[in-house]
């Protein structure tokens, strides 16, 4: 079998706002300024391949752009400098990934005191998983303020569909950073779709030392999931669960022979957990970069402007992981999926 074989999108009955191209042709229609842009980039997991997409995208439309990037690495306690060097250089827009980066650039919207936050700049972020329930935005529509985004991952409900069209299972467990909001408001979420389906959800979050969790534990904790009863191991969009640290989180699943399913992709393509259901990081980024057009070149407010994801999702299976793990998944699986070999 090829590294790479079809690649289909599965719609799984979602619509979830207007179309990447449609936006595009929209913003490659007006006139392009010549002045040069700043964009203040306030990252927690260096640059991938959504940032890649986001600059090919403002790269195509002929914008002159300065970047200014700063990554936190997930060391929360650089955000508050992050954000004083934001006020003293305002830039032209503010990008922020994540939620942990977003809440502390822009504040819970309903925060009074804007004194700690970037609230006189447009503010535009990408990878919040929930940004309703973390309080980033009132409202998806019309966002209103300073902020507008991107959403990168596939509903709750979708997700466990996918995991149920692999493995019919009965117990899910979910290893997490409780340190982590997003993580906790996916959880929250989780918990209620199981209860739905009548699906036992076995929890097991990281212990925390001085508020952060120590990725020597991560074994432990997965090997306890097994031990519960696990079935299969859900890994949300958790920055220390699945990017900082997810090498070590794929090994120890795999160690238990714990199959795994994940809300984002690269823990699939590059440390061998075993599926996913998301959007491509690469169509997330110039989604965004879609928005940064409509606020650059257009000179609309980003409160006026939908936060949104792409419209479709799709599945990623590492067959490595599959034939270690002799979980093969159903060949009507296959016909909407993208395969990898890691």
């Amino acid at each position: 079998m090829t590294a790479l074989t079809r690649r289909r999108w599965l719609h799984w009955g979602i619509a979830t706002g207007a179309g990447l191209m449609a936006g595009a042709a929209g913003a490659q229609d007006t006139p392009t300024p010549s002045r040069r842009f700043r964009i203040f980039m306030v990252l927690g997991r260096g640059e991938g391949t959504n940032e890649q997409g986001f600059k090919d995208h403002l790269a195509r439309s002929g914008l002159e752009i300065d970047y200014i990037t700063r990554n936190t690495g997930g060391d929360s306690s650089l955000l508050p400098g992050i954000v004083k060097e934001i006020k003293e250089l305002r830039p032209d827009l503010v990008y922020t990934w994540g939620t942990p980066q977003t809440r502390a650039v822009v504040g819970p919207w309903d925060d009074p005191d804007p004194g700690p936050y970037v609230r006189d700049l447009p503010v535009l972020f990408t990878y919040v998983a929930t940004p309703l329930d973390a309080k980033i935005v009132p409202q998806l529509e019309r966002p209103g303020g300073n902020v507008t985004g991107t959403i990168h991952i596939a509903p709750i409900t979708a997700q466990v569909n996918a995991i149920l069209a692999y493995r019919p299972i009965r117990r899910l467990a979910m290893v997490f950073n409780p340190a982590e909001r997003n993580s906790l408001l996916v959880l929250e979420e989780l918990r209620d779709e199981c209860a739905r389906r009548d699906l036992e959800l076995i929890e097991a979050p990281a212990p925390l030392t001085d508020g952060k969790p120590d990725p020597a534990d991560i074994p432990h904790l997965i090997a306890q999931c097994r031990v519960r009863g696990g079935e299969l191991l859900y890994l949300g969009p958790d920055t220390f669960i699945t990017t900082t640290h997810r090498h070590e989180v794929a090994a120890a699943a795999l160690a238990e022979r714990l199959p795994t399913f994940s809300a984002t992709e690269l823990i699939v393509r590059s440390s061998r957990a075993l599926f996913s259901l998301s959007s491509s990081p690469y169509g997330i980024g110039r989604l965004t970069g879609v928005k940064a057009l409509q606020i650059l070149v257009e000179g609309r407010a980003p409160g006026e402007i939908q936060v949104e994801t792409l419209r479709r999702f799709s599945i990623l299976i590492n067959m490595a992981t599959a034939r270690e793990l002799s979980c093969y998944p159903p060949l009507s699986l296959l016909n909407f999926a993208e395969v990898v070999e890691v």
